[in-house]
C-alpha cells in the first residue's frame, strides 16, 4: 500500500510543474496547478486529522472542487478545439 505522504508529495510535484508551465506555456494551467496544490493540501490535512476528509460532507466538498475543476477544463478544451 501506498503511504498516504506518498500522495501529498506528488500532488505538490505536480502543482509545481504546472506552475512552471503558466510561467513559461499559458496561464491557464495556474488554475490546474492551483488544483492540485488544494489536492496536495487535502491529502495533508487528511493525514493529520481525525476526521475521515474523503466521507461525508467533506467527500462531497472534495469531489464539489473537482467536478468544478472538470468542467472548467473541458470547456477550456472544446474551446481551443473550437477555435483553432
Amino acid at each position: 500500500m501506498i503511504p498516504a505522504y506518498a500522495y501529498v508529495v506528488l500532488w505538490y510535484v505536480l502543482a509545481a510543474y504546472l506552475f512552471y508551465m503558466a510561467i513559461r506555456e499559458s496561464k491557464f494551467f495556474f488554475l490546474l496547478a492551483g488544483f492540485f496544490a488544494f489536492l496536495g493540501t487535502w491529502a495533508l490535512v487528511d493525514i493529520f486529522v481525525d476526521v475521515d476528509l474523503m466521507a461525508g460532507v467533506y467527500g462531497w466538498i472534495y469531489r464539489g472542487v473537482a467536478i468544478a475543476v472538470l468542467i472548467l477544463c473541458a470547456v477550456k478544451y472544446f474551446r481551443m478545439k473550437k477555435g483553432g
